[in-house]
C-alpha cells in the first residue's frame, strides 16, 4: 500500500493498544449492525492531503461515476481540490476544510484544533446522510471522522487503527503498491451490488478549458514562443526540502536541453518562490501562476521536468511527458500514473533522501523528447 505517515513500532503499539480498548467499548455503545443494502444515492469520498493526492482519487471518482450514474458525489478536501477538479464532471460538489492534522508542521499544536469549527463541518456532511463513504488514508482519524459524520456504509483498509470503525475494513495491500491501485482496491466489496458498469483501472484525468489554453497560447505568443517551438516545462518545486532536487541542477538541465534541442523553457517558480533566480542561460520565460495557468500552460508543454510534486500529478493527468525527480519518498507508489513519463532516482525511505544523478535526469530528458518526434 501507498503508506502517507512513517509506519514506527511505538505508533503501531499505541494504535493497538487503541484497538483492543476502544473496539469492545465501540460494539457496546454504539451496538450497530450490518448496514442493508440500500440504493446508494449519496456517495462521500475523502482526500484530505495535498494536490497529488487529490489527483491521484481521480481514477476512482470515474469509477464510481460509472458504478453509481444516478448518484450524488461529494469529495471532502482542502480548498485546492476545486481548481484541480474544476471542469472535469468528476464529483457533484467539494467541501473543503483544512483538518490541522494535515498540516506540514505543527500538526499537534493544540492552537490548530478548532473544535467548534470541526463540529461544524461534521454536522453539515451529517445532515447529507451518505450511503457510502470511501477513504484511501489508512488513518484512524480518517475512521473517527467517517463515523461521526454517520455513513451507512463506511469502506477503508484496516491499518492504522480503528477498523472497528469502518463498515468494510479491507486487508491492507502491499507495501509497494500504487496509490491508484490502493483507491481501486476500495471498490472490491462493491462491485457485485453496483448497478452499473464497473470499469478497467482509468488513470488520473484533469481538465482544462479550450478558453484557459487559448490563454494559455497567448501569454507564451507574448515571450515569442509559438506553436512551432518545442516547450519544456520545468517545476523545481515540492512541498517540503527533501523532495527539492537542487535548483542549480534544474538549471543546467534547462541549459542543456536548449543546447542540444533549441527547446523553449518555461519556469513554473512555486508560491515559496523556488525557480526564481534560475540561471538557465537562455530565454527563459519565468511564471508565477494559479493553478488553473499552470494546468493550462502545461497543456502548451512537450516535456515537463519536475520533483515528485502535485505538478507532477497534474501534467501526467493531462498527458503531458513528465520526467519525475524522486530524491525520497516511494516511486512505486506514488509515481506518476500513465503512458510516456519516466522516473528518476529511487526515492528514500521517511526522514532520509538520496542523490540523483544530473546525467541520469539528462538521458531521461533526451529519450522523451526523442518519442515526442524532436
Amino acid at each position: 500500500m501507498a503508506r502517507t505517515w512513517p509506519v514506527t513500532r511505538k505508533k503501531r503499539a499505541m494504535l493497538s493498544v487503541f484497538d483492543h480498548v476502544a473496539g469492545p467499548v465501540s460494539s457496546l455503545l454504539l451496538r450497530e449492525k450490518a448496514p442493508p443494502l440500500v440504493p446508494v444515492k449519496k456517495i462521500l469520498v475523502l482526500e484530505l492531503w495535498h494536490m497529488g493526492d487529490v489527483i491521484l482519487a481521480t481514477p476512482v471518482l470515474q469509477c464510481l461515476r460509472s458504478m453509481y450514474p444516478d448518484a450524488r458525489i461529494t469529495l471532502l478536501a482542502k480548498d485546492h481540490a476545486r481548481e484541480l477538479l474544476e471542469g472535469s464532471g468528476l464529483v457533484d460538489d467539494i467541501v473543503t476544510f483544512d483538518f490541522p492534522w494535515t498540516a506540514m508542521s505543527a500538526k499537534y499544536n493544540p492552537s490548530r484544533y478548532d473544535r467548534a469549527a470541526i463540529s461544524n463541518v461534521v454536522r453539515k456532511l451529517r445532515s447529507e446522510e451518505f450511503d457510502l463513504s470511501l477513504d484511501c488514508r489508512m488513518d484512524l482519524r480518517s475512521n473517527i471522522l467517517t463515523r461521526s459524520i454517520g455513513v451507512k456504509r463506511r469502506v477503508g483498509y484496516d491499518f492504522g487503527g480503528g477498523g472497528f470503525l469502518l463498515t468494510d475494513a479491507l486487508p491492507a495491500p502491499p507495501a509497494d503498491q500504487h496509490k491508484v491501485d490502493d483507491w481501486i482496491g476500495l471498490l472490491a466489496p462493491l462491485r457485485d451490488s453496483a448497478p452499473g458498469k464497473v470499469p478497467s483501472v482509468p488513470d488520473p484525468l484533469l481538465a482544462v478549458s479550450e478558453k484557459e489554453k487559448a490563454e494559455a497560447t497567448e501569454m507564451l505568443l507574448a515571450s515569442d514562443i509559438t506553436g512551432d517551438d518545442v516547450v519544456v516545462g520545468i517545476h523545481p518545486g515540492g512541498s517540503h526540502e527533501a523532495k527539492r532536487w537542487s535548483v542549480d541542477n534544474f538549471a543546467e538541465v534547462g541549459r542543456l536541453l536548449g543546447e542540444r534541442h533549441r527547446v523553449r523553457l518555461i519556469v513554473f517558480v512555486d508560491p515559496e518562490g523556488s525557480g526564481s533566480g534560475m540561471k538557465t542561460g537562455n530565454d527563459a520565460l519565468f511564471v508565477r501562476t494559479s493553478i488553473r495557468e499552470m494546468m493550462a500552460l502545461f497543456t502548451r508543454c512537450d516535456l515537463v521536468i519536475c520533483n515528485d510534486s502535485g505538478p507532477m500529478h497534474a501534467a501526467a493527468a493531462l498527458g503531458v511527458p513528465v520526467v519525475a525527480i524522486f530524491r525520497t519518498g516511494n516511486p512505486q507508489a506514488y509515481g506518476p500514473r500513465g503512458l510516456n513519463h519516466a522516473v528518476v532516482g529511487e526515492g528514500a525511505e521517511w526522514g532520509s533522501t538520496s542523490d540523483v544523478a544530473l546525467d541520469d535526469v539528462m538521458a531521461a530528458c533526451d529519450a522523451a523528447l526523442s518519442r515526442a518526434g524532436v
